[in-house]
């Protein structure tokens, strides 16, 4: 698992992180159920700022917890577990006096509890036993080695050959105190990974951030309110206490570096490294400085990610140092020892090679987009690329997707919306709440025999009666019934529905002129039918009862005359005899 993982229940396509990236280390892949599209850090071209954990709305960026997790084990244990802390961190804790840190660490179980401020002054005494015969770049911010090591191997041996102030803070507790687990606890998400860096991974055991340490204060219970000022159990060391802001290693070096002002430049924020590197490998700064510090976060540390008050300003943070520090009793002259290969550090070229399209592959991307040509390429960054082709070269390497141009996927959902509304048999007015006509489609002008370019932009009741828009509107319920329009020669099924998201009502309008028409004629042929089938049946009846009047009257008759004849001719057997 990397250092940055992402939630993809939680991730909504927004693409915020791969804006905020600083160099793009953000892969998107897509669900194959869902289409869904989730977001995932690229762990070997990530530089570890943590700007897309700060980014993300919905919070689907999460760090490791491995770390908070065994720290916690190790405490409540009751282990012999010591402090690192970070100096920024009167600035990051939201206490009202910085001075009570060391009662919290200590009521946490931390039997140690130190500043990183020896951490600085070990480095900055290692900087000043080096000297400066060479343009350096300081060591001590590990985002900014990441970007040498990742993206600008050229520059590795500019790199400062020296272990940052953490890394000398855990070897310096390790040497006095040996036996004892090292946490480090500070603002930055690239701590947690630099203390696995082979070669350094023997200083610290785990790493905190600010954040997590008041959450393990919130879990344990502890009143904030009832701490109490003490002291750290390393006295203060003078101007190493500012290290974390923008030109504190400055203030550390202060006249060890011959014609300061031209030799010396110190540089914050991430951007503003990066353009600076960049300038740097590229030949674009002629005679570099003998120093040059830079700081991936604004104004230095104290804007770390993990910080707990980032939302004061940077002026307001940078003050809560600098009074911390006037408040300190300084004493320059402490001493300390730590061997000199203990503070020397190699680096590695980490660079991954991206395979790059051609001009054509990149023009073949942008035409699957609807992009022919230049002024196709709106570069608004809704993707997260700044611009088009940057988009085109990710969609290459397989970082991006085509769906992520939003400008293109809203084109071509118009369209289909327009095509399906233009293909419809059957009539579609919309109107919005106030019953004005929004958009109605060809059927629907050739079923009420108007022009919508004429209608639209009208009231409803200019072209048929709303009141059952009206209903709908009132009640947000789905209408279905027959209605006659004898002003326009039909009759229609009308279905009408809300739709409450945007605000209007749609009413799809079927013509069943002809199947009533046929209708009624069946009604007509089937009660004529009928009329004739009874009067049929009746002359049928009348006719039956004449044949058999004539046949009852012939019958009788006949009896009659055949008794007569029998009658007689047994008379004239009785006279014979």
């Amino acid at each position: 698992m990397g250092l940055i993982t992402t939630n993809e229940a939680k991730c909504r396509d927004c693409y915020r992180c791969i804006r905020t990236c600083p160099v793009k280390a953000i892969e998107i892949t897509s669900n194959r159920e869902t289409g869904a599209h989730h977001a995932k850090v690229i762990d070997n071209l990530c530089i570890e700022r943590g700007c897309c954990i700060l980014a993300c709305p919905q919070s689907a960026k999460k760090l490791s917890t491995w770390d908070f997790d065994e720290v916690k084990k190790l405490l409540t244990q009751g282990g012999h577990v010591a402090a690192a802390v970070a100096p920024s961190h009167a600035a990051a804790i939201p206490l009202d006096d910085p001075r009570k840190l060391p009662d919290l660490l200590r009521r946490l179980g931390f039997s140690i509890v130190q500043e990183t401020s020896i951490g600085a002054e070990l480095v900055i005494r290692h900087h000043l036993r080096l000297g400066f015969s060479k343009p350096l770049i300081g060591s001590s911010c590990p985002v900014v080695v990441n970007i040498v090591e990742r993206y600008y191997p050229e520059l590795i041996p500019m790199l400062a050959p020296v272990v940052s102030p953490m890394v000398a803070h855990g070897r310096y507790i390790r040497s006095e105190h040996p036996g004892y687990h090292v946490v480090f606890i500070g603002p930055c998400v690239a701590k947690k990974a630099e203390r696995k860096v082979e070669g350094i991974d023997d200083a610290v055991d785990y790493v905190l951030g600010f954040n997590e340490l008041m959450e393990l204060a919130e879990e344990r219970g502890i009143d904030i309110e009832s701490l109490k000022p003490a002291e750290f159990d390393n006295p203060p060391l003078g101007v190493a206490n500012l290290f974390p802001l923008e030109g504190g290693m400055q203030r550390g070096i202060g006249h060890g570096l011959v014609d300061h002002e031209k030799n010396y430049v110190s540089l914050t924020g991430v951007q503003d490294c990066l353009q600076y590197l960049e300038h740097l490998a590229t030949g674009g700064i002629k005679n570099p400085p003998r120093f040059m510090e830079l700081l991936a976060c604004r104004g230095g540390c104290i804007d770390g990610p993990l910080s707990l008050c980032r939302e004061e300003s940077i002026y307001v943070r940078r003050q809560k140092v600098l009074e911390y520090y006037r408040s300190l009793k300084q004493d320059d002259a402490v001493e300390l020892q730590l061997p000199a290969e203990l503070l020397k550090r190699e680096y590695v070229n980490k660079k991954i090679i991206q395979s790059m399209p051609s001009e054509n592959e990149i023009e073949d991307i942008l035409l699957l987009t609807g992009k022919t040509k230049p002024e196709d390429e709106l570069n608004c960054g809704a993707c997260g690329y700044e611009t088009c082709r940057d988009k085109a070269v990710a969609v290459y390497q397989g970082k991006a997707e085509m769906q992520m141009c939003i400008p293109y996927m809203r084109d071509r959902a118009e369209s289909l919306s327009n095509v399906v509304m233009s293909a419809m048999p059957n009539g579609i007015i919309i109107v919005g709440q106030d019953l004005t006509i929004l958009e109605m489609n060809s059927a629907a002008e050739k079923l009420f025999k108007c022009s919508g370019k004429e209608l639209v932009g009208e009231k409803l009741a200019k072209l048929i009666s709303p009141e059952n828009y009206v209903r709908v509107l009132n009640n947000k319920k789905m209408m279905h019934i027959s209605r006659e329009y004898p002003e326009y020669g039909i009759t229609v099924n009308e279905i009408i529905f809300p739709v409450e998201d945007q605000q209007i009502v749609v009413g799809i309008f079927i013509d069943i002129t002809e199947e009533r028409r046929h209708h009624e004629q069946f009604e007509l042929m089937k009660n004529q039918t009928i009329m004739q089938a009874q009067e049929v049946i009746e002359k049928q009846m009348m006719v039956a009862q004449e044949i058999a009047g004539l046949l009852g009257e012939a019958t009788a008759e006949s009896k009659i005359h055949l008794s007569r004849l029998i009658k007689l001719m047994r008379e004239d057997a009785v006279r014979k005899e």
